[in-house]
């Protein structure tokens, strides 16, 4: 009997905290998806249901307005839709936001955890510093003839190359 009061508390209390969780955006007045119990917005590809790229996509339509939230499992996530205000958060208020989640764990791709997009902290601070001098206006027009040229190469070394080209058929 004890058992079973115990088993029926930790469910009622795992709900309890699950509900909450999925009101966050609602508490801070944000307009958010309508999220499934224990996957969020993520259902569809747990369950086979559609691909990531959907799943991503009908987040990004949520609502119209500028920012919406969304849940990944049971953690707030909040899309920015509007460019204004991603220009406003990446250049003008960085300072601000410089830890975040990272996409990938850093044991599983090292590589891509040196990005930009996975810094976070102080790392992201001074790679940013450093990004940031390499992009000017004038290194960048420099810079686009020189990608210019080498996707021009690629072009014609590709094309020399026909025999043994494999057919990829692509769609939306």
């Amino acid at each position: 009997m004890l058992w079973m009061l115990i088993s029926i508390a930790v469910i009622a209390a795992s709900y309890l905290l699950l509900i909450r969780s999925h009101k966050y955006w609602i508490k801070k007045g944000v307009p958010q998806s309508k999220p499934v119990l224990i996957f969020g917005d993520n259902w569809g590809p747990v369950l086979r249901k559609q691909s990531q790229a959907e799943m991503v996509q009908m987040m990004y339509n949520v609502s119209n307005t500028r920012y919406c939230g969304v849940y990944q499992f049971h953690l707030p996530t909040l899309i920015l839709r509007d460019p204004d205000l991603i220009k406003q958060i990446t250049v003008k208020d960085f300072d601000h936001f410089v830890d975040h989640r990272s996409f990938v764990p850093e044991d599983s791709d090292p590589l891509f955890a040196k990005n930009l997009f996975s810094l976070t902290g102080q790392k992201w601070r001074d790679m940013r510093s450093t990004l940031s001098a390499a992009f000017t206006s004038s290194k960048m027009k420099f810079m686009f003839s020189l990608i210019s040229q080498s996707g021009e190469q690629f072009v014609k070394h590709f094309l020399k190359q026909n025999q043994d080209i494999i057919t990829v058929e692509m769609k939306d």
